[in-house]
């Protein structure tokens, strides 16, 4: 116990260790057992962490009511630091933290694609600020609760929940998130295809795509029949694009 109050003192977190207890035991336990690791991390690794210390005790002083998402990005930070005992933990934290684990599961079913997108997303919201991470944390919230109640369905939940994640943490840009609405919907191999018509059926065409991701379940669901008739159109009929394309759009603006 001495060794892990001289690491939180050394560290300057006296102040706050009220504010992180009243999270719970679990949070508490990282962050002293973070603290204890960094005595024996080096002196860069040390400098580093003093530093989110720091942040973390002027944003708990500033917005204690809000303090979890606070705590929990710090020890994600931290851990990813100290993290000798690599990514895993960093990524298992994220999505313990998010409410993820009873989920798990079902998107793991799904095949690695989604599984890694979500853990990417999930580990990105970490670093990504206070304010996203409470929005995302909505998201999974949905996410999962949509998931326990239409576990069979459970691909476009899965695919919406990823849009509008990778649109909360694009830093990347919004072009990510376009490129996988348009590979979920099944149109990446006719995208030269419509290309080829001009930028304005394309840019149509990427429009709906993204706004799909936030147009709920069934919507997808009916939009992915189009897509997939279209695919197969353009496959048949690729000289005859335009009226099919045309057709396409005025459906799915529908």
């Amino acid at each position: 116990k001495d060794l892990v109050d001289f690491a939180l003192n050394s560290l300057g977190l006296g102040q706050v260790i009220d504010t992180i207890q009243a999270l719970g035991t679990d949070y508490w336990n990282q962050i002293k057992q973070i603290a204890t690791q960094l005595l024996f991390a080096g002196q860069q690794i040390w400098q580093q962490a003093t530093v989110v210390f720091q942040q973390l005790v002027a944003d708990l002083q500033n917005h204690a009511t809000d303090a979890l998402p606070l705590v929990v990005q710090a020890i994600g930070q931290l851990t990813a630091l100290v993290g000798q005992s690599g990514k895993r933990d960093l990524v298992d934290f994220a999505l313990n933290s998010l409410g993820l684990g009873q989920a798990i599961d079902t998107i793991q079913a799904l095949g690695t694609d989604y599984w890694n997108q979500i853990k990417q997303i999930a580990t990105q919201l970490l670093f990504a600020g206070q304010q996203i991470w409470q929005q995302a944390t909505v998201v999974f919230q949905q996410l999962v609760a949509d998931l326990q109640n239409h576990a069979t369905d459970a691909l476009p939940l899965v695919v919406q929940a990823i849009g509008q994640l990778t649109a909360l943490v694009g830093q990347s840009g919004k072009r990510d998130l376009v490129d996988f609405a348009l590979n979920s919907l099944g149109l990446g191999q006719v995208i030269d295809t419509i290309q080829a018509l001009g930028t304005d059926y394309w840019n149509q065409i990427k429009q709906i795509a993204t706004q799909l991701l936030f147009a709920g379940q069934q919507i997808w669901q009916q939009a992915t029949v189009v897509f997939q008739q279209l695919v197969a159109d353009l496959q048949n009929h690729a000289t005859d694009a335009l009226p099919l394309v045309v057709q396409a759009i005025g459906q799915l603006t529908a």
